[in-house]
């Protein structure tokens, strides 16, 4: 939860990535037999889009607030979704370099 960390997607980007959640906020991981179908938060959908390896964790925050996500509410959505989609290995989170 640093708010100077910036998140990366991999694999995909993430209009395409929102794109293919399900009404019910699942998304298929993988492909053939190696795909896994995950769970995500609701709120998820509009974070995705907003990860292009530049906006820091508090970009996405302030983003969201301005959408009506209250601050406690990002948080919870944010855990959520990196700790869904880091072990498939699509987002990743680096701190910046001093």
């Amino acid at each position: 939860m640093n708010p100077e960390a910036v998140p990366r997607l991999h694999g995909v980007d993430g209009i395409r990535l929102a794109m293919a959640m399900t009404d019910t906020h699942q998304l298929s991981v993988g492909e053939g037999s190696e795909a896994v179908v995950v769970q995500l938060p609701p709120q998820a959908r509009g974070i995705f889009p907003l990860i292009d390896g530049r906006n820091t964790v508090a970009d996405l925050a302030v983003r969201l607030e301005t959408r009506g996500v209250s601050a406690s509410q990002f948080e919870s959505v944010w855990r959520a979704t990196v700790a869904v989609l880091a072990p498939c290995g699509l987002i990743s989170i680096s701190l910046p370099t001093p």
